[in-house]
């Protein structure tokens, strides 16, 4: 798994639509805990409570204590420490401030993996629950509102001669066709093989905004088409 594909996006779940989005996002990790295995249902259910309690979705962030952890997961904070190194070891939270003096340390919740970990079980809620979080992810919907535009001009439609790709970019294109031609029609798909797509942006900075903005999208987009995607990444042309 690259550092700049699945794990990378950590942007909060803001403006039109992100109630519902919210709570995708918790079905998703209580379909996890109730039908998944070991560690990662344990984890799942653990890390759905957190959300429930203490995330701040305007910021995408959460900042909890040991001791405050310990008591509303019912453990001892010898296992808040094990069961959080487990999280960040899975790629489902990274550490955004360390802890200081006086400070807990803040955490991100890195929805692009978790969408990964729970994508086998979003059947089990109902086909219309997988086509939904397929098309609506958990990302930065404010995002839609920045001014920044590409640099490049976008073709009308992006090479098709990766079969994922044309899925993908076909279900992209039908959830917003302008948002799709200003940013997802500049990519150029490198199928790596064994559930890895590589996607090219013409330039470091459409390779960037999309990765910062709009990476959980991407995705969502590819697990809806193809549930054995490992890895997803958007680099700049070389």
């Amino acid at each position: 798994m690259t550092q700049s594909g699945l794990l990378n996006e950590t942007s909060g779940i803001t403006g039109p639509g992100s109630a519902s989005v919210k709570y995708d996002v918790l079905t998703a990790l209580l379909v996890t805990a109730s039908q998944g295995q070991g560690v990662e249902a344990r984890l799942a259910l653990r890390l759905s409570l957190l959300i429930t309690a203490r995330f701040n979705w305007r910021r995408g962030v959460f900042a909890v204590g040991q001791r405050e952890l310990a008591r509303m997961w019912g453990v001892t904070d010898r296992t808040v420490k094990r069961e959080m190194a487990e999280l960040r070891k899975l790629g489902w939270i990274s550490v955004d401030i360390p802890a200081a003096r006086g400070r807990v340390a803040q955490y991100k919740i890195e929805f692009p993996t978790v969408l990964r970990a729970t994508a086998p079980f979003w059947d089990a809620v109902g086909p219309d629950f997988a086509a939904r979080i397929g098309g609506a992810p958990a990302e930065a919907e404010a995002a839609a509102d920045n001014n920044v535009v590409p640099l490049h001009s976008a073709p009308a439609a992006p090479a098709n001669d990766v079969p994922l790709w044309t899925a993908v970019a076909a279900r992209l294109k039908a959830q917003d066709a302008k948002l799709f031609n200003a940013w997802f029609a500049q990519l150029e798909p490198h199928d790596l093989g064994a559930g890895h797509l590589q996607l090219i942006a013409p330039s470091r900075f459409v390779a960037d905004y999309i990765k910062t903005h709009y990476l959980t999208r991407l995705t969502a987009a590819a697990l809806a088409e193809d549930r054995s995607i490992v890895a997803l990444e958007v680099v700049e042309a070389r």
